[in-house]
């Protein structure tokens, strides 16, 4: 009978073993937000990331995207990042620098004239500073993300900057942009990228501040088939997670998320360069009229807004200072 009993027990403890190691492991879900178009360079680098952490977490990490942030836009998902409610962003320079206003130095007019400046400069000590700065506000930056440079889609043809005087211009909600588009005699519009299309519709904007990628995603050469190919202005973003979120974290999901971010960030960026050709090539082949423009056809207002700047922030300019070529 004892012999019995010792048995059962055995085969209890066992089979408890069983399904204890069969109960599969609760899944740490990541919620992003981010408002870019589907193939937009930071789209990709977040479906990169996606791809990249679930298959080496073994199946521990899962990475959704949050469609109510998207609608929200960058002003509500930095807040749902600070109240941990979000768990990470890929996020504009832009929409950051009421935090730091040192990251205004990213949005010079002209600061840059190329994919590897910007790279370079990502790495200098005050850019890194700028990113260490943000834990103030709950979010930890975990690196720089870049898309294509700005430039401008009308509806009718401009054969001049001069001709932006008196137009407004939808614009990212910035004050450097606002300031830039001032300086040039135009009336900046905040706009939201999902209210482009039906603002040209409307008749509420003539023009609109954008890059290549937006503007073949949203097909806006339906609507503004005149680009002035402008380059005017860089356009970074940073990858932020919530920083009550991350430091709740083990150290081991931490690593997987950063490598899975450096690899998608590197991948991404290798391709920019021809994401930008490919993306200008098919705007011309849907009859988009493309005009160059280069500094020296903003007749000082590029230099101009660059001093004002460098007055306002030390560390603004001396990033600024360092990148001019």
């Amino acid at each position: 009978m004892i012999k019995i009993i010792k048995n059962r027990k055995k085969n209890l403890i066992t089979m408890l073993m069983v399904l204890l190691l069969s109960v599969p492991v609760a899944a740490e879900t990541i919620r992003f937000g981010m408002i870019t178009t589907p193939d937009h360079a930071w789209s990709r680098l977040m479906q990169q990331f996606k791809s990249s952490l679930e298959n080496s977490s073994s199946n521990a990490i899962r990475v959704r995207e949050s469609r109510f942030a998207k609608v929200r836009g960058e002003s509500s998902i930095i807040e749902l990042l600070g109240r941990g409610q979000l768990q990470a962003a890929i996020v504009a320079v832009g929409s950051l620098t009421t935090l730091d206003p040192s990251l205004n130095g990213w949005l010079m007019p002209y600061q840059f004239s190329s994919a590897a400046q910007l790279r370079l400069a990502a790495q200098s000590d005050d850019a890194k500073v700028m990113l260490a700065g943000l834990e103030r506000h709950n979010l930890v930056a975990l690196g720089y993300v870049f898309s294509g440079m700005r430039v401008i889609m009308t509806p009718t043809l401009m054969t001049s900057t001069r001709d932006l005087k008196g137009k407004r211009v939808g614009t990212f909600p910035n004050d450097v942009f606002y300031n830039w588009y001032r300086q040039l005699g135009a009336d900046p519009q905040p706009i939201q990228i999902q209210d482009i299309r039906l603002w040209f519709e409307q008749e509420k904007i003539d023009a609109i501040d954008t890059d290549l990628a937006t503007a073949v995603d949203l097909q806006l050469y339906d609507q503004a088939p005149n680009l002035m190919y402008t380059n005017h202005m860089a356009f970074p973003g940073v990858f932020v997670v919530s920083k009550s979120w991350w430091a709740a974290l083990a150290s081991d999901k931490q690593q997987a998320i950063s490598a899975a971010f450096s690899q998608a960030e590197k991948t991404t960026f290798a391709a920019l360069e021809q994401s930008e050709k490919t993306d200008l090539q098919q705007l011309r082949e849907r009859g988009v009229t493309v005009k160059k423009y280069t500094e020296t056809d903003f007749n000082g207002v590029p230099e101009k807004l660059r001093d004002f700047y460098y007055g306002t922030n030390e560390r603004l300019k001396r990033f600024g200072m360092a990148q001019e070529y």
